[in-house]
């Protein structure tokens, strides 16, 4: 994925091997090791923010801008041939169920199985006018979320509530997260502004760091001690981390010579396929764990990995060829 100058292949690879390692407690020898959930989510809204942004400004002078349904089309042609294609899978292995209309539309249409997908398609819309203000626009947005932020944080019943939690139903308190996201993604917007350029330094790597340090802490202490009203720390460590991701694994010095190893065609494998990894590993994972498994952390490993990355290419190959088809009945008749 690469917008000018700023090639953000490893952040997205970064942010789908978090995600899939945060989702794997029952294939790896301690369920500790399964984290970073929260980390590789960040990085996902920070990309697409960031993205989003640069495309947003990209117009040519004299240029129309694109308008708010051109630009919405393009994100659901992007997102939904994929979410079609695993909702069906899930349905067909009864991990989702269908009772009615109202059920049909929750299913494909929103929220979906895919919670990241129901936020994303909630913040495309503030994005949209949000992305192209100036920094200092942007920057006040960011600020103003702290008010809802704080009004809900001070609702919450933090010695049960765990603010990264995932709930099925659709109440505030289970996406009360979506605030800090969405913040995360105004991050991306403001750095694409800005115009910055990732630049691998002492200082970008002392608060990448420093964050990292900082959740940690955070994780290790505040439910251990019972300080769950702590919790905002979780989320506030993430900004820096985020940040400093962009400057040093978005930075020439640390990709140029990465490019010329082996290595970096699997690391553009899998971040070309952020979505579909996002999307199966649902499907797939949850299915696995309703499973009889076979004994060894290697065995169930391979088990869960090597199909969840096989079903990814194979959405990936049928979401594009639905998605192009999609795209032509919008194209204008020739003369």
């Amino acid at each position: 994925m690469t917008h000018r100058e700023t090639d953000t292949t490893l952040m997205l690879c970064l942010a789908t091997v978090l995600i899939t390692l945060s989702h794997l407690d029952a294939f790896v020898p301690d369920p500790r090791i399964a984290t970073g959930g929260a980390i590789g989510n960040s990085l996902f809204f920070f990309l697409s923010g960031f993205g989003l942004a640069k495309s947003l400004n990209a117009v040519a002078p004299g240029a129309p801008a694109p308008s708010l349904a051109t630009y919405l089309r393009k994100r659901v042609i992007r997102l939904y041939p994929a979410v079609f294609i695993v909702a069906c899978a899930m349905l067909a292995a009864g991990l989702a169920h269908i009772n009615g209309a109202i059920d049909l539309a929750a299913v494909f249409v929103w929220p979906t199985p895919f919670w990241f997908i129901s936020a994303v398609m909630v913040f495309y819309v503030p994005v949209f006018y949000l992305a192209r203000l100036r920094p200092t626009g942007i920057a006040t947005a960011m600020a103003l979320l702290l008010i809802p932020y704080g009004i809900f944080y001070s609702q919450l019943d933090l010695s049960t509530f765990i603010v990264e939690g995932i709930g099925n139903d659709f109440t505030w308190t289970n996406h009360f997260k979506w605030i800090n996201y969405f913040g995360i993604t105004l991050l991306g917007c403001l750095v694409a502004r800005l115009d910055l350029k990732p630049r691998l330094s002492p200082f970008s790597v002392a608060l990448l760091l420093g964050g990292l340090l900082l959740f940690l802490v955070a994780k290790l202490t505040v439910f251990r001690f019972d300080m769950g009203h702590l919790q905002f720390v979780f989320q506030a460590a993430l900004y820096p981390i985020v940040y400093g991701c962009f400057h040093v694994f978005a930075s020439e010095a640390l990709l140029r010579p990465l490019r010329a190893t082996p290595l970096f065609p699997v690391i553009a494998l899998l971040g070309g396929l952020t979505l579909e990894i996002y999307l199966t590993q649902t499907a797939w994972i949850r299915w696995l764990e309703t499973q009889t498994l076979p004994e060894g952390p290697v065995t169930l490993l391979l088990l869960a990995l090597v199909p969840l990355l096989v079903f990814s290419v194979l959405t990936q190959w049928l979401s594009n060829r639905m998605g192009s088809r999609v795209t032509r009945l919008f194209q204008p008749a020739a003369a």
